[in-house]
């Protein structure tokens, strides 16, 4: 399917990932006036953000994107407001393109969220139609359908570090675990009387999981203890939007609420747990990425005040407060 090019750079970032080449992948949306409309750009280096004329490729979706997983190289998988998922290629030849090989609007409501197995088999996507499906990422085929996962939206999914095992949560207050081995594959962790609002699996973990709360809390939980948090910690006045724990350092965890705050949490601290904090962002921030560098952790934060900014971030006993950022684990 013939591409379309971004001819302006949308300020509303709503997510950011890191390729396995390096490149940034932005879902720039413009969420103004009567229509709203996305668009997904794609960046060689971060100083590269926000010339559309330094951008390695763009293309205008037909909706909101709401999330971006990047797969080989060059090519992505949107979700998407309209319902769809939409896998982009990025062309060889110049004038690079970011070429639509496969759409399909299966979902009755907005896509929310997007989570790819540990093995790369497995695609799930959550939704405003209460479902979820997986997706068999070799012939692109739904493969799983469950419909209603939930008795309300589902805020998101996430994969465990076993690919036939992923977490679920929704506005229904509900967390639940899926195997898709299993006749009847949920069960419920638990409910949420703050409201849960996202999630995130712990790498090298086989039990633990962290829920941001519509409180602005975050909870350590491990599946092996149910009914009792690891620990709870108070991190926001607003809701939390996003939570990511770092691949290479897995104690340290990121997290954005609906503020204009980056901060990064130290799970495997007995107290103090946060370590970073920066207010340099002056809207929401939306998006969250964690990439390698050998020195430290460096996290990438998107916001909807139109910027990309990086923070270099280290488990340490004092807080860091990142105000002038560059521009450009286990459970206790």
């Amino acid at each position: 399917m013939a591409s379309v090019p971004a001819t302006t750079f949308n300020k509303d970032i709503d997510d950011i990932k890191c390729c396995k080449d390096g490149s940034l992948a932005l879902a720039c949306n413009n969420l103004f006036g009567n229509s709203w409309d996305g668009s997904v750009c794609l960046y060689k280096t971060l100083e590269d953000i926000p010339s559309l004329d330094k951008c390695l490729a763009s293309v205008v979706t037909d909706s909101i994107v709401a999330d971006i997983v990047p797969l080989g190289p060059g090519r992505l998988i949107l979700g998407l407001d309209s319902g769809a998922l939409e896998m982009l290629q990025l062309t060889p030849d110049e004038p690079r393109l970011l070429d639509t090989i496969f759409y399909r609007a299966d979902h009755d409501g907005c896509v929310t969220s997007l989570a790819l197995s540990p093995d790369g088999h497995w695609l799930a996507s959550s939704s405003w139609d209460k479902g979820i499906k997986v997706w068999d990422m070799t012939s692109m085929e739904c493969r799983k359908s469950y419909a209603p996962a939930h008795s309300d939206v589902v805020w998101k999914v996430v994969f465990s570090t076993d690919p036939n095992v992923f977490l679920s949560c929704s506005k229904d207050g509900k967390i639940q675990s899926w195997d898709m081995r299993l006749e009847k594959p949920a069960t419920v962790l638990g409910r949420c009387p703050q409201g849960p609002t996202t999630l995130d699996w712990q790498p090298l973990s086989a039990s633990c999981y962290a829920v941001g709360m519509q409180s602005g809390d975050v909870a350590m939980r491990d599946l092996r203890k149910p009914d009792t948090d690891v620990f709870e910690l108070s991190v926001s006045r607003k809701p939390l939007h996003r939570i990511l724990f770092s691949p290479d350092t897995p104690s340290l965890l990121a997290m954005c609420a609906d503020d204009a705050i980056v901060r990064v949490a130290d799970v495997s601290k007995a107290d103090d747990h946060i370590i970073y904090s920066s207010e340099e962002h002056t809207d929401f921030v939306r998006g969250l990425c964690w990439r390698s560098e050998e020195s430290s952790s460096v996290l990438l934060s998107s916001a909807w005040d139109g910027r990309v900014l990086q923070h270099a971030v280290s488990p340490s006993s004092d807080v860091h407060h990142g105000d002038t950022p560059r521009e450009e684990g286990t459970c206790k």
